[in-house]
């Protein structure tokens, strides 16, 4: 039940991410092996985008071969990047079906706004969306968010949404507030970033000596994990799991081995459990630390 919480991530399928990760894109043999092992293992949802190189082709291709079914959730462009005017917005529908063809479906479980500024700058943007949701093209419509902000945005303007997307690991929990409103909302929620893009694996002499709070705090978890011989990934994969509020974990993952230690990490649940407020206690409010965009040459 608690694997079936977890989302994979597939960025890696079409780019090489992430500040700890030396393999670069998977090959698609790989991506294959991994799919495979995710859907043996429980893991019914996948996390994509446009955006994400040839992720959703892989994704399409080891389905239509397979014939092994999955939720997916993936993201419309980045629109002003597509040169994309607000008059012209209903071209959503086209990068729609292009997503759709390329994941050889006939209709995905959710489809989210990738960057938020676009809400801000695309007035007609949540019509098209909702008009998708009509014809059934899509289950669910929603957004990803960096910041409360932008969710309170949301909010205000009571804008429906049925997903949300945030960043949410031992660091970074600024959307904790929310989480009780938006399940009252009946919205599933869905975080990302469990690992803070690596930096928590990272060797310290690759984090600048300026960036001392996280330098500090990446510290004292590593303390923690050794001190209660918890595996890291497994400190931080259980930490986010032990959220109620939180309907999947999307987990980032370059490797079979990487899907494997992360699969096997639930086994530490109480473990970790007994530990949740000493951990908890590590969280850094400070964005220009919990946000990768703002790291710049820091790591």
């Amino acid at each position: 039940m608690l694997l079936k919480r977890l989302a994979l991530g597939t960025v890696q399928f079409g780019l090489p991410y992430g500040i700890a990760n030396r393999v670069g894109k998977l090959t698609e043999k790989e991506a294959f092996t991994i799919l495979e092992l995710a859907h043996k293992e429980g893991i019914d949802t996948l996390d994509t985008a446009y955006s994400y190189g040839e992720s959703e082709e892989i994704i399409g291709e080891f389905i239509s071969q397979s014939g092994k079914n999955f939720n997916i959730i993936s993201k419309l462009p980045y629109l002003e990047k597509e040169g994309i005017s607000n008059k012209d917005v209903s071209v959503v529908e086209k990068y729609c079906a292009k997503t759709l063809n390329r994941l050889k479906q006939p209709q995905i479980y959710g489809y989210l706004v990738h960057k938020f500024d676009n809400i801000l700058k695309y007035k007609d943007l949540w019509k098209v969306l909702e008009s998708l949701k009509q014809r059934g093209l899509i289950s669910k419509i929603g957004a990803s968010l960096y910041r409360p902000d932008e969710l309170e945005y949301l909010l205000n303007n009571h804008i429906h949404f049925d997903i949300i997307q945030v960043p949410y690991n031992i660091f970074d929990q600024r959307f904790d507030e929310y989480f009780p409103i938006l399940k009252k909302m009946g919205v599933e929620i869905y975080t990302r970033s469990v690992f803070l893009q690596g930096l928590f694996f990272l060797e310290m002499d690759r984090i600048d000596k300026d960036f001392k709070p996280a330098r500090d705090k990446v510290a004292k978890l590593r303390g923690i994990s050794a001190g209660y011989n918890i595996p890291l990934n497994s400190l931080c994969l259980c930490f986010v799991l032990l959220n109620s509020f939180i309907d999947r974990v999307i987990i980032g993952i370059d490797s079979m081995e990487h899907l494997k230690q992360n699969v096997a990490s639930v086994e530490y649940l109480d473990k970790v459990e007994n530990l949740y407020e000493l951990v908890k206690s590590l969280k850094i409010h400070d964005e220009q630390i919990i946000l990768p965009y703002n790291w710049k040459a820091r790591v």
